[in-house]
């Protein structure tokens, strides 16, 4: 298990499993925080399928805000929504999933770059 978080205030997003773009969206991510002045920070943890519950867990408890769900988690993690929007009900996969107050959403977002739109539609 990972650690909690020390500060009450700070977001916390993270990446699940591997992604080929894990380093480009931790920089650019962590960047747009920075620079809007958001206490927040995207975190990578690594996940198979058999460790998706814990990581769903650990979203729970620990109120992390959004998981980016590596490719190949991306069908696996269906079982485990709450709510399935419609972007990823069409697409049969959820590559993000969004913790609205303990309901964890699952979404299929097309490019992770657009920080404003994906943070403004959750």
């Amino acid at each position: 298990m990972t650690k909690p978080r020390t500060s009450i205030d700070r977001e916390i997003f993270g990446i699940l499993g591997k992604h080929p773009q894990r380093s480009e969206l931790q920089r650019s991510w962590n960047a747009y925080f920075e620079a809007e002045n958001i206490d927040a920070f995207l975190d990578y943890y690594p996940t198979t399928e058999a460790t998706i519950p814990e990581r769903l867990s650990e979203m729970y408890h620990f109120d992390r805000r959004a998981y980016i769900v590596g490719f190949s988690l991306t069908e696996a993690i269906l079982p485990y929504v709450d709510v399935l929007r419609a972007t990823a009900a069409e697409q049969g996969s959820a590559n993000l999933l969004y913790n609205r107050g303990g309901v964890i959403e699952g979404w299929y977002v097309e490019d992770f770059r657009n920080l404003e739109k994906i943070l403004g539609d959750s």
